[in-house]
Order: structure tokens, then sequence, then C-alpha cells
């Protein structure tokens, strides 16, 4: 019996750290599916003079196309770098993908029921060209609003997506409403948790936290312009004792950081090491900016941060405010650290309370997701007698 295939347009990378589609595309692997999950369509443009934003571009330019497989299932697929500049590029780029897919999709014998998974609006002009049944638009961030950007033409290929795709999914509740504003009827389908990943006491604290002065507080994630830089510095200041520690790949200048004594950039770490680093924080951050983009963003690191048990302070973003039971959240630099600064105690850090924190993720899992999904797709395939 033919496989069923699933075509997902992811626009990140596989290696790194796993968003959403990562952890998705893995479980429906697990369940059958034959997926190719495609990578280097991207959204964004180059930013004249910014040196962070144009090491990414390059980086991307130099990766190998070419298909891997990395797990029973699982495929990752990359075309040709072609530079999506202006039109032609974006055409060039797109054209070349499927060829790419149609060689690969031969090449393994895959010709079973096809679904087409969309989470970057600008592959949409890929939609019905692969042989696909039908497709799912997995609206997760509102990508207009990322800096470098070509708002207008990605508003227009998501509402074409939103029209044309069967299915549209939306991770938060703002951004179902984008979805219904251009005459989709979405599912609100939260982010999940790797619970086993993270809810663990026995790790022991990572080497390159050796000598650093605890407290430690802690983010884990991209360093980028949605963060809210003056929150941070804020924490930074009002530690009398103690350490800031931000996680992850820079991509915009974080100068002012580097320059505080009590913040330490120790970059991206492998994601295996990542619940060792949570362990170590008395306190975890989400410190987010409010922004048209991020009251849409549905964080992933908050499941993380309570699934590993940890004192959370977060700013006011929408889709946090349902956790305000297990996390404090604070609008403003000086009432951000206020917060963290009342997480520091010991006593935040109790048995009873860690548990709360991991019972209130218990049934979010990254499974329980894929559960919620997987009848969606395959309410896209054709019947069988």
């Amino acid at each position: 019996m033919p496989s069923r295939i699933l075509i997902c347009f992811a626009g990140d990378v596989w290696d790194g750290h796993p968003h959403s589609r990562h952890h998705l595309m893995r479980r429906f692997a697990a369940r059958g599916w034959e997926v190719l999950f495609v990578e280097g369509v991207a959204i964004r443009g180059v930013a004249r003079g910014d040196r962070a934003e144009l090491g990414r571009i390059l980086a991307k330019l130099r990766a190998p196309a070419g298909t891997r497989t990395v797990a029973d299932r699982l495929h990752v697929v990359r075309s040709l770098p072609v530079p999506p500049s202006g039109y032609l590029g974006r055409a060039a780029q797109l054209a070349a993908l499927r060829v790419h897919l149609r060689a690969v999709m031969r090449r393994k014998g895959l010709t079973g029921p096809t679904v087409s998974w969309f989470s970057v609006p600008t592959a949409a002009p890929l939609r019905g060209r692969l042989g696909d049944h039908g497709s799912i638009l997995y609206y997760q961030d509102r990508y207009e609003a990322f800096s470098h950007v070509d708002a207008g033409l990605l508003r227009r290929l998501l509402a074409d997506l939103a029209k044309g795709c069967e299915v549209a999914v939306a991770s938060a509740v703002e951004l179902a409403d984008d979805l219904r504003a251009l005459g989709a009827d979405p599912a609100i389908v939260p982010h999940g948790v790797d619970l086993a990943r993270f809810a663990r006491d026995d790790v022991p604290s990572p080497a390159s936290l050796g000598g650093t002065e605890r407290p430690l507080v802690g983010y884990v994630g991209l360093l980028d312009d949605y963060l809210a830089f003056d929150h941070l510095l804020a924490v930074a200041d009002r530690l009398r004792t103690g350490t800031l520690v931000l996680v992850g790949r820079a991509n915009t200048d974080v100068s002012a950081l580097e320059a505080h004594p009590r913040i330490r950039l120790l970059g991206q770490q492998p994601y295996d090491d990542i619940p060792a680093y949570l362990q170590a924080f008395a306190c975890c951050l989400v410190p987010f900016a409010i922004t048209e983009l991020t009251v849409g963003v549905n964080p992933i690191k908050l499941r993380e941060y309570l699934a590993a048990g940890r004192p959370v302070v977060s700013t006011p973003m929408p889709e946090v405010l349902g956790y305000g039971d297990v996390v404090t959240i604070a609008d403003g630099p000086h009432a951000f650290a206020d917060a963290v600064d009342g997480q520091l105690d010991r006593a935040q850090d109790v048995a009873d309370r860690r548990a709360a924190r991991r019972a209130r993720v218990a049934d979010e899992s990254w499974d329980a997701v894929a559960d919620r999904l997987e009848p969606l797709l395959n309410g896209l395939l054709p019947s069988h007698p």
C-alpha cells in the first residue's frame, strides 16, 4: 500500500534548535508518513550593514543542496541556494525546488497520496504543483512583522494560502483572527513541549557555567530585535550578585548586552544540553517586547521552562496570560526586574512549586498536538474503498 506523503515547507533549517515543525514532522514520520522537510525557502531579505543578518544569509547560501534521511521516513530536502531577491530570484528558487522535489520523490519511489504543509508563505506558488491532494496552512508567526521582509508580498502570499488551502491552523488566538479576516476557518492548535526531555532534575550543570557567579537568571532562544533588551539590561542592573545568562545565536546587534558586567552570552548550545541549563537557572525569562509580531507568538520556551519546573518571568504576551497561575507577568523594564528579583528567593524553587509548574503543561506534549493535527491531514487524502 503506498505511503502517505507529507511535504513540509518549513523555512527553518533542520539542524539546530527544533521549532514546532521539527517536533511535529518527527512524530508524523513515526506514524507512517513519508515526510519531506523542505529547508531554505526564505522570507527575509538582506539587511544592509547588519553583519549578523549578512552572516545568516551567507551561511544559508553556502549550505549544499541535496537530500538526507535523518530518521525513518524523514527526509530533509534543500534545493539550490538561489538568493530570493526580487520576482525573478523567487521564481528561480521555487522552480529549482519543484524540480528537486519531483526528483527526490521519483528516486525514493514515493507515489502515495500527498499533502503539502505550508509554514512559510513564500512557498505558496507551489501549492497544487507537486501532485498534492490537499494542503494545510500552519500559521505560527506574523511573517510580515519580522524585520527585513517584503511585508506586502508576504501578506499577499498568506492571503493566497488562507483562501486556497483546505485546512488552516493557527498556533495563537491573534493569528486565528488574522486568518479569519482573510476568509479562512482556522483551528487553533497551540504549541507543545517535549516533556520527557525537560522534566528532569538529575542533569549536571553544564561545564560552560563553571565559575559563573550564582544565582543564574537565564534566557534560551534566538537573540533578535523582537526581544526587550531594556528589560534584560534592567534585570542585570538589579542583580546584586549573580549573572544573567543568555543562551542562543545572535541575529542582531548585542553589543549593549555584551558590555554589561553581569551578562554572559554563551551563543547557541547543543539542544541536548538545554535541560541542564534550565536546571541551573534560578529564574527563566520570556523577555519579548510587546509588538505586532509578538502578540501572535505562542512561545515554546515557556512550556519548556515549566516542564523543567523553573520559576518564570514573562512580559504580558497574550498567549502567556493564561499561565498566570504559574508564571509571573510583568510589564516594563523596572517591573520586570522587580519580578525577577522576587523569584530569586529559594522558596520559589521548592518541590511543590516545581510539581505545579510541570503539572500545568503535562497535557501539552507534542504527541498531543500531533493527535489533534493528524485527523486534519488524513481528511485531505482521497478516500479508499
